[in-house]
């Protein structure tokens, strides 16, 4: 199995470029598109990129349009790729290093652009970080990375063997813990949503066991307006509970 990447794009050079959980190893450009382009601010995002690179004392590369044909999947990468080491992924005690926060467990999500989306709107809604179960993404982060506009660089994250034990760890350390549950949950517009909380997002096919709900300090529901027995997308839901948590740190007295 390979233990580096190819990320495509300048927002995605630049957020690993930031990243404390990864290693950049080599950066590369299209010498001929920023030659043609030199004038441009494009051309000069890209050099500023460029030079970031080198005061990290990363190694820089100048390519044809060949190489990123032959190593980058889309062809909106702007002329400007890096490789990359595998990510780090977090232990659980060292999310809860700092003061309390909101954490999503997010259980059912496939594909990585759903991923992506994902980990941009809940990092944008403010949330501390995320928990998943314990799975390679290797072959797909430069589509997670890409897809979540970097933030997935930025977002604390921990992968976890054991939802059970990940939650007991939480409760030890007075977390509130909370899960959707479509039929007997408490709508989130009015349920207190302050830190500390671990909120599980159950999976459209699988869901949440009994146990845990029954074992849940809070359920959750997303009210809807029109009558319907299906359940929200997981990306979907854990997006609506992320905004209504940013709502209630901004503009709630509750």
């Amino acid at each position: 199995m390979p233990t580096s990447i190819v990320v495509e794009g300048k927002i995605s050079v630049d957020a690993v470029l930031h990243s404390q959980y990864r290693k950049v190893l080599t950066i590369f450009y299209d010498v001929a598109k920023l030659k043609r382009k030199r004038n441009t601010k494009r051309a000069r995002s890209l050099k500023e990129t460029i030079e970031s690179g080198k005061s990290q004392d990363i190694k820089i590369e100048a390519v044809d349009q060949n190489w990123f044909e032959k190593h980058v999947i889309g062809k909106t990468h702007g002329g400007i790729a890096a490789i990359v080491s595998e990510r780090i992924f977090q232990k659980i005690p060292e999310l809860l290093k700092s003061k309390p926060g909101i954490f999503f467990f997010l259980n059912g999500i496939e594909d990585p652009y759903n991923l992506g989306h994902t980990i941009r709107s809940l990092y944008a809604a403010g949330i501390d970080g995320i928990v998943m179960n314990q799975r390679s993404w290797l072959d797909v982060e430069g589509i997670i990375i890409k897809s979540s506009a970097g933030t997935s660089e930025l977002m604390p994250m921990a992968l976890v063997e054991d939802l059970e034990t990940t939650t007991n760890f939480f409760k030890s350390k007075n977390y509130i813990i909370a899960c959707t549950d479509k039929d007997e949950g408490q709508s989130i517009y009015q349920s207190n949503l302050k830190p500390p909380l671990f909120i599980v997002i159950g999976g459209e096919k699988r869901g949440i066991n009994r146990n845990f709900l029954d074992n849940a300090n809070l359920r959750l529901t997303i009210p809807y307006e029109r009558e319907f027995g299906g359940s929200l997308p997981v990306n979907s839901a854990a997006v609506i509970i992320g905004f209504e948590i940013l709502r209630q740190r901004r503009y709630s007295n509750k």
